[in-house]
């Protein structure tokens, strides 16, 4: 019985540690090379907040992002959330332009019209002073590299259900093949379980969140429990992987909600360096 109390006991200490080092927001540092680019670019990427508030004004949120010196910031969806109050997503988004150029996909909450419709989203997301990228490129150039910057919607017919995957690959047919683009590629798109298919379209880097680490993690062992689209022991929960010729980046986000602790898994903003090299 001492023994049983004392493995339970042990169990549950082991589980508020992983719960509470879930807390505080960690920069998670990444390093890619590639001959497009000329001089070193800090890339931040802000994914799943789902309005969830770090302090008065998001000042902890902001700060952190102020933190990483970033030189562009990328949110690939669901910053906005369909039931928590908008309050949270607004104070970063009017803020956030401040600190960097700021480029934004929708993710499958924000497709989700119960406080606040699609289009409503994408009309307050550019009033912040945030780009759009609804199957649409953009080019820039940052620090004397030039940029392609594109992205789509989460496809809004399986925002809650996964049929096939026709809707994105159409999605996809209309952004266009960047194979040849001499500029470097990123892709921002909400869900990396469908890398496979954006890969083909020839990108440099795919930016995706929507997994939220596997909610779960077992440090050495697990790198996430059960992810949405992905169900169990998620093949790209949250990291760094390689997706055919792209460099496949996936947020563990920034979403807290009481009833669904994360352990072990820190909410997170990646900082992605992009060095040269002579390929």
């Amino acid at each position: 019985m001492k023994l049983a109390l004392l493995f339970f006991g042990l169990i549950a200490a082991y589980l508020l540690i992983g719960w509470l080092i879930s807390f505080p927001i960690q920069l998670r540092s990444y390093t890619l090379s590639s001959p497009k680019i000329k001089t070193p670019v800090r890339l931040a990427v802000v994914s799943d907040l789902h309005s969830t508030v770090y302090g008065p004004n998001q000042k902890r949120l902001l700060d952190k992002l102020r933190q990483s010196r970033c030189d562009l910031i990328l949110m690939p969806g669901d910053i906005i959330d369909d039931i928590k109050p908008l309050r949270g997503a607004e104070l970063f988004l009017d803020q956030a332009a401040a600190i960097a150029p700021c480029y934004y996909c929708t993710g499958n909450h924000e497709n989700i019209d119960t406080l606040i419709t699609l289009p409503e989203v994408k009309a307050r997301v550019r009033q912040a002073g945030i780009t759009v990228l609804d199957s649409r490129k953009e080019t820039i150039t940052i620090r004397g590299t030039r940029f392609t910057l594109c992205g789509i919607d989460d496809p809004r017919k399986y925002a809650y259900i996964d049929r096939d995957s026709q809707e994105e690959i159409e999605l996809m047919k209309a952004l266009g093949s960047v194979q040849t683009c001499p500029e470097y590629t990123i892709l921002l798109a909400h869900r990396p379980e469908r890398s496979p298919i954006y890969a083909q379209f020839g990108f440099d880097l795919i930016v995706s969140g929507h997994a939220h680490g596997g909610q779960v993690r077992i440090p050495g062992l697990i790198n996430g429990l059960f992810a949405p689209r992905q169900g169990w022991f998620p093949k790209r929960a949250g990291g760094l992987y390689q997706e055919q010729n792209s460099d496949l980046i996936v947020s563990r986000g920034l979403c807290r909600r009481w009833y669904l602790p994360r352990i072990f898994n820190p909410v997170e903003i990646p900082v992605i360096e992009l060095t040269h090299n002579d390929g």
